[in-house]
């Protein structure tokens, strides 16, 4: 699971800096930084923060947060086959 990347993507995704995620959730850059780049895994409240800062809720950064190896290996290429068009339908509807 790669919670700072998708962090990362649905930011840019969204047209969010860095610097207006962290004013929102009341973190700083570097804190935030740290959890894109996947140094560091954020607390729970730092989560449903940043959520609402996205505008998103949990379960969609969770969902944009599977990577391959979260899926067991016999149910990859379904899931790989609806992965993006899942993400986009989830994206459109905020």
């Amino acid at each position: 699971m790669n919670i700072g990347t998708a962090i990362k993507t649905l930011r840019k995704q969204k047209g969010f800096s860095q610097k207006e995620i962290c004013d929102a959730c009341g973190i700083s850059v570097n804190a935030l930084s740290l959890i894109e780049t996947n140094v560091t895994f954020p607390q729970k409240t730092t989560i449903k923060s940043i959520c609402d800062a996205l505008g998103i809720p949990v379960s969609y950064l969770l969902f944009f947060a599977i990577s391959d190896e979260d899926v067991p290996e016999e149910k990859r290429l379904a899931f790989n086959s609806l992965n993006n068009a899942i993400k986009t339908v989830l994206l459109n509807d905020n």
